[in-house]
Protein backbone atom coordinates (compact mmCIF):
# COMPACT_ATOMS: atom_id res chain seq x y z
CA UNK A 1 0.00 0.00 0.00
CA UNK A 2 2.72 2.19 0.90
CA UNK A 3 4.43 1.76 -2.56
CA UNK A 4 1.15 2.32 -4.34
CA UNK A 5 -0.73 5.09 -2.89
CA UNK A 6 0.27 9.06 -2.29
CA UNK A 7 1.14 9.88 1.18
CA UNK A 8 -1.36 12.59 1.67
CA UNK A 9 -4.49 9.44 0.55
CA UNK A 10 -2.39 7.35 3.66
CA UNK A 11 -2.75 10.10 5.91
CA UNK A 12 -6.63 10.38 5.23
CA UNK A 13 -7.25 7.05 5.37
CA UNK A 14 -5.63 6.30 8.61
CA UNK A 15 -6.90 9.33 10.55
CA UNK A 16 -10.09 10.45 9.09
CA UNK A 17 -11.43 6.80 8.45
CA UNK A 18 -9.27 4.24 10.11
CA UNK A 19 -9.00 6.05 13.26
CA UNK A 20 -12.15 7.96 13.40
CA UNK A 21 -14.54 4.56 13.33
CA UNK A 22 -16.15 5.28 9.73
CA UNK A 23 -15.65 1.60 8.97
CA UNK A 24 -19.28 0.37 9.07
CA UNK A 25 -18.57 -3.16 8.02
CA UNK A 26 -15.44 -5.55 7.36
CA UNK A 27 -14.96 -9.20 6.87
CA UNK A 28 -12.57 -11.49 5.85
CA UNK A 29 -14.07 -14.38 3.69
CA UNK A 30 -11.20 -16.49 2.28
CA UNK A 31 -8.62 -14.40 -0.19
CA UNK A 32 -10.17 -11.16 0.53
CA UNK A 33 -10.99 -8.53 2.68
CA UNK A 34 -14.65 -6.75 2.06
CA UNK A 35 -15.60 -3.44 3.90
CA UNK A 36 -18.36 -1.01 3.83
CA UNK A 37 -16.78 2.58 4.39
CA UNK A 38 -18.59 5.37 5.59
CA UNK A 39 -17.01 8.36 3.19
CA UNK A 40 -18.46 12.46 2.75
CA UNK A 41 -21.36 11.05 0.78
CA UNK A 42 -24.51 9.63 2.15
CA UNK A 43 -24.21 6.54 0.66
CA UNK A 44 -21.18 4.63 1.79
CA UNK A 45 -18.78 2.71 -0.20
CA UNK A 46 -17.85 -0.83 -0.92
CA UNK A 47 -14.48 -1.79 -0.53
CA UNK A 48 -12.85 -4.85 -1.91
CA UNK A 49 -9.13 -6.25 -0.99
CA UNK A 50 -8.36 -9.64 -3.05
CA UNK A 51 -5.41 -12.19 -3.01
CA UNK A 52 -4.03 -14.37 -4.85
CA UNK A 53 -5.43 -17.89 -2.99
CA UNK A 54 -3.01 -21.09 -3.60
CA UNK A 55 -4.44 -24.17 -5.07
CA UNK A 56 -5.08 -27.31 -3.09
CA UNK A 57 -1.86 -29.36 -4.71
CA UNK A 58 0.24 -26.28 -3.38
CA UNK A 59 -1.55 -26.24 -0.23
CA UNK A 60 -0.92 -30.37 0.13
CA UNK A 61 2.96 -29.42 -0.37
CA UNK A 62 2.65 -26.64 1.73
CA UNK A 63 1.54 -28.81 4.92
CA UNK A 64 3.53 -31.15 4.13
CA UNK A 65 6.73 -29.18 4.17
CA UNK A 66 5.58 -27.73 7.47
CA UNK A 67 4.87 -31.08 8.76
CA UNK A 68 8.57 -31.98 7.92
CA UNK A 69 9.91 -29.07 9.82
CA UNK A 70 9.77 -30.06 13.51
CA UNK A 71 10.29 -26.73 15.04
CA UNK A 72 7.76 -25.15 12.15
CA UNK A 73 5.55 -27.44 13.28
CA UNK A 74 5.66 -26.91 17.16
CA UNK A 75 5.60 -23.39 17.05
CA UNK A 76 2.37 -23.21 14.88
CA UNK A 77 0.44 -26.43 16.30
CA UNK A 78 1.18 -24.23 19.61
CA UNK A 79 -0.54 -21.36 18.26
CA UNK A 80 2.95 -18.84 17.05
CA UNK A 81 3.48 -17.81 13.56
CA UNK A 82 7.27 -18.48 13.43
CA UNK A 83 9.18 -15.42 12.43
CA UNK A 84 10.76 -17.21 9.34
CA UNK A 85 8.24 -18.47 8.09
CA UNK A 86 8.92 -17.88 4.42
CA UNK A 87 11.44 -20.52 4.99
CA UNK A 88 9.04 -22.79 3.74
CA UNK A 89 7.52 -21.40 1.42
CA UNK A 90 10.39 -20.23 -0.58
CA UNK A 91 11.55 -23.59 -1.73
CA UNK A 92 7.69 -24.21 -3.08
CA UNK A 93 8.47 -21.32 -5.58
CA UNK A 94 5.53 -19.00 -3.50
CA UNK A 95 5.67 -16.48 -1.13
CA UNK A 96 3.03 -16.22 1.85
CA UNK A 97 3.09 -12.28 2.83
CA UNK A 98 2.87 -10.01 -0.96
CA UNK A 99 5.71 -8.03 -1.10
CA UNK A 100 4.80 -6.16 -4.34
CA UNK A 101 1.90 -3.19 -5.01
CA UNK A 102 0.65 -5.84 -8.32
CA UNK A 103 0.53 -8.68 -5.91
CA UNK A 104 -2.73 -7.14 -4.31
CA UNK A 105 -6.11 -6.45 -6.21
CA UNK A 106 -8.66 -3.71 -4.94
CA UNK A 107 -11.42 -2.28 -5.64
CA UNK A 108 -14.10 0.27 -4.81
CA UNK A 109 -17.09 1.88 -5.75
CA UNK A 110 -16.08 5.85 -5.08
CA UNK A 111 -15.66 8.36 -8.00
CA UNK A 112 -11.92 8.63 -7.26
CA UNK A 113 -10.71 4.87 -7.62
CA UNK A 114 -13.64 4.85 -10.77
CA UNK A 115 -12.03 7.56 -12.47
CA UNK A 116 -8.76 6.90 -12.00
CA UNK A 117 -8.94 3.03 -12.74
CA UNK A 118 -11.31 3.59 -15.97
CA UNK A 119 -14.06 2.19 -15.00
CA UNK A 120 -16.92 0.80 -11.93
CA UNK A 121 -15.43 -1.88 -9.76
CA UNK A 122 -16.74 -4.60 -11.27
CA UNK A 123 -13.78 -6.84 -10.27
CA UNK A 124 -10.69 -6.05 -8.21
CA UNK A 125 -7.78 -5.16 -10.43
CA UNK A 126 -4.53 -3.50 -9.67
CA UNK A 127 -4.78 -0.06 -9.85
CA UNK A 128 -4.75 2.87 -8.24
CA UNK A 129 -5.67 2.84 -4.12
CA UNK A 130 -8.25 5.23 -3.02
CA UNK A 131 -8.30 6.35 0.55
CA UNK A 132 -11.21 3.68 1.11
CA UNK A 133 -8.62 0.95 -0.41
CA UNK A 134 -5.85 2.27 2.02
CA UNK A 135 -8.21 2.79 5.19
CA UNK A 136 -9.37 -1.34 4.82
CA UNK A 137 -5.42 -2.11 4.30
CA UNK A 138 -5.10 0.15 7.89
CA UNK A 139 -7.44 -2.27 9.24
CA UNK A 140 -6.28 -5.59 8.07
CA UNK A 141 -2.85 -4.97 8.73
CA UNK A 142 -3.68 -3.90 12.44
CA UNK A 143 -6.01 -7.71 12.58
CA UNK A 144 -2.82 -9.60 11.31
CA UNK A 145 -0.98 -7.97 14.23
CA UNK A 146 -3.05 -9.37 16.67
CA UNK A 147 -4.03 -12.69 14.67
CA UNK A 148 -0.93 -13.39 12.59
CA UNK A 149 -2.62 -16.72 11.35
CA UNK A 150 -5.29 -14.96 9.96
CA UNK A 151 -2.80 -14.34 6.61
CA UNK A 152 -3.38 -18.22 5.94
CA UNK A 153 -7.17 -17.41 5.25
CA UNK A 154 -6.10 -14.85 2.83
CA UNK A 155 -4.20 -17.35 0.82
CA UNK A 156 -7.58 -19.56 1.32
CA UNK A 157 -7.48 -21.91 4.03
CA UNK A 158 -8.69 -21.34 6.95
CA UNK A 159 -6.48 -21.67 9.87
CA UNK A 160 -7.60 -24.12 11.93
CA UNK A 161 -8.04 -26.44 9.10
CA UNK A 162 -4.47 -25.46 8.60
CA UNK A 163 -3.51 -27.02 12.29
CA UNK A 164 -6.07 -29.65 11.74
CA UNK A 165 -4.22 -30.96 8.72
CA UNK A 166 -0.72 -30.80 9.98
CA UNK A 167 -1.66 -32.38 13.04
CA UNK A 168 -2.98 -35.47 10.99
CA UNK A 169 0.04 -35.29 9.05
CA UNK A 170 2.24 -35.31 11.54
CA UNK A 171 0.52 -38.30 12.92
CA UNK A 172 1.01 -40.15 9.51
CA UNK A 173 5.05 -39.14 9.27
CA UNK A 174 4.81 -40.68 12.93
CA UNK A 175 3.05 -43.67 12.15
CA UNK A 176 4.93 -44.19 9.37
CA UNK A 177 8.65 -43.42 10.25
CA UNK A 178 8.42 -43.31 13.98
CA UNK A 179 7.43 -40.43 15.90
CA UNK A 180 10.36 -37.97 17.17
CA UNK A 181 9.09 -35.36 19.60
CA UNK A 182 10.24 -31.99 20.10
CA UNK A 183 11.67 -32.36 23.36
CA UNK A 184 14.03 -35.47 23.45
CA UNK A 185 14.60 -36.65 27.24
CA UNK A 186 16.00 -39.68 28.29
CA UNK A 187 16.13 -41.61 31.35
CA UNK A 188 19.45 -43.29 31.90
CA UNK A 189 19.37 -47.25 33.47
CA UNK A 190 15.13 -46.78 32.60
CA UNK A 191 14.82 -46.90 29.38
CA UNK A 192 16.53 -50.97 29.11
CA UNK A 193 14.62 -52.05 31.91
CA UNK A 194 12.35 -55.45 31.10
CA UNK A 195 8.56 -54.42 31.22
CA UNK A 196 7.35 -56.12 34.02
CA UNK A 197 3.20 -57.16 34.20
CA UNK A 198 1.33 -54.34 36.30
CA UNK A 199 -0.04 -57.10 38.54
CA UNK A 200 3.31 -57.47 39.82
CA UNK A 201 4.81 -53.75 40.39
CA UNK A 202 1.48 -52.50 42.34
CA UNK A 203 2.76 -52.87 45.51
CA UNK A 204 6.03 -50.44 45.11
CA UNK A 205 4.47 -48.29 42.11
CA UNK A 206 5.02 -45.02 43.49
CA UNK A 207 8.50 -46.05 44.92
CA UNK A 208 11.71 -43.97 43.36
CA UNK A 209 14.13 -46.09 42.31
CA UNK A 210 17.67 -45.41 42.70
CA UNK A 211 18.74 -44.20 39.24
CA UNK A 212 16.46 -41.30 40.19
CA UNK A 213 19.26 -39.17 40.78
CA UNK A 214 20.61 -39.24 38.02
CA UNK A 215 17.81 -38.42 35.78
CA UNK A 216 19.15 -36.68 32.52
CA UNK A 217 17.24 -33.70 32.24
CA UNK A 218 18.45 -30.47 30.94
CA UNK A 219 16.90 -27.40 32.73
CA UNK A 220 17.07 -25.77 29.61
CA UNK A 221 14.07 -23.23 28.10
CA UNK A 222 12.17 -24.59 25.66
CA UNK A 223 11.96 -23.43 21.76
CA UNK A 224 8.38 -22.36 22.49
CA UNK A 225 7.64 -20.09 25.36
CA UNK A 226 4.38 -22.13 27.17
CA UNK A 227 3.49 -24.38 24.57
CA UNK A 228 0.97 -26.17 27.24
CA UNK A 229 -1.21 -23.29 27.79
CA UNK A 230 -0.79 -22.14 24.17
CA UNK A 231 -2.46 -25.41 23.20
CA UNK A 232 -5.39 -24.83 25.51
CA UNK A 233 -5.97 -21.38 24.03
CA UNK A 234 -7.50 -19.03 26.41
CA UNK A 235 -8.96 -19.78 29.74
CA UNK A 236 -13.18 -21.07 29.33
CA UNK A 237 -13.98 -18.85 32.46
CA UNK A 238 -14.98 -15.62 30.81
CA UNK A 239 -15.67 -13.42 33.67
CA UNK A 240 -12.94 -14.96 36.24
CA UNK A 241 -11.99 -11.59 38.33
CA UNK A 242 -8.42 -12.37 36.94
CA UNK A 243 -7.03 -13.38 33.92
CA UNK A 244 -6.24 -17.27 34.72
CA UNK A 245 -4.10 -17.92 31.39
CA UNK A 246 -1.73 -15.20 32.05
CA UNK A 247 -1.35 -16.31 36.37
CA UNK A 248 -0.15 -19.46 35.09
CA UNK A 249 2.55 -18.42 33.08
CA UNK A 250 3.78 -15.96 36.14
CA UNK A 251 3.73 -19.57 38.00
CA UNK A 252 5.38 -21.34 35.35
CA UNK A 253 8.41 -18.74 35.40
CA UNK A 254 8.70 -18.29 38.68
CA UNK A 255 8.98 -22.47 39.32
CA UNK A 256 11.22 -22.64 36.35
CA UNK A 257 13.46 -19.63 37.64
CA UNK A 258 13.27 -20.87 41.17
CA UNK A 259 14.06 -24.59 39.74
CA UNK A 260 17.50 -23.54 37.82
CA UNK A 261 18.12 -21.33 40.48
CA UNK A 262 18.65 -24.67 42.74
CA UNK A 263 20.08 -26.95 40.34
CA UNK A 264 23.14 -23.88 39.93
CA UNK A 265 23.36 -23.68 43.97
CA UNK A 266 22.96 -27.64 44.52
CA UNK A 267 25.84 -28.45 41.76
CA UNK A 268 28.63 -30.13 43.38
CA UNK A 269 31.43 -27.87 44.62
CA UNK A 270 35.14 -27.95 42.86
CA UNK A 271 37.78 -30.02 44.52
CA UNK A 272 40.16 -27.03 45.60
CA UNK A 273 43.13 -29.80 45.05
CA UNK A 274 42.22 -30.88 41.81
CA UNK A 275 41.42 -27.06 40.45
CA UNK A 276 44.85 -26.33 41.55
CA UNK A 277 46.37 -29.03 40.32
CA UNK A 278 44.67 -28.40 36.31
CA UNK A 279 45.61 -24.57 37.06
CA UNK A 280 49.76 -25.52 37.63
CA UNK A 281 49.32 -28.28 34.50
CA UNK A 282 48.20 -25.40 32.16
Amino acid sequence: MEQAAAGPRLVEALDDYARAGQTKRIAFPPGRVDAVIQGRADRPYSTVIAFETFSHEQWDRIVEAMADGALYAAKLLAGELPPNIEDVFAPLGIKLFPVEADEVRHACTCSQWRQENGGEAVQPIVGAWCKHVCCAAYLLAQRLASEPFMIFQLRGLDAHELLERLRQRRVVVGAGLGFTPVYVQRVQGVADLPNRPLEEAVGHFWDPAPSLASLDIPLTPPPVSHPILRRLGQSPFVNAPFPLVGLLASCYDTISQAAKSKASTDAPPVDSSMQDAAEGEA
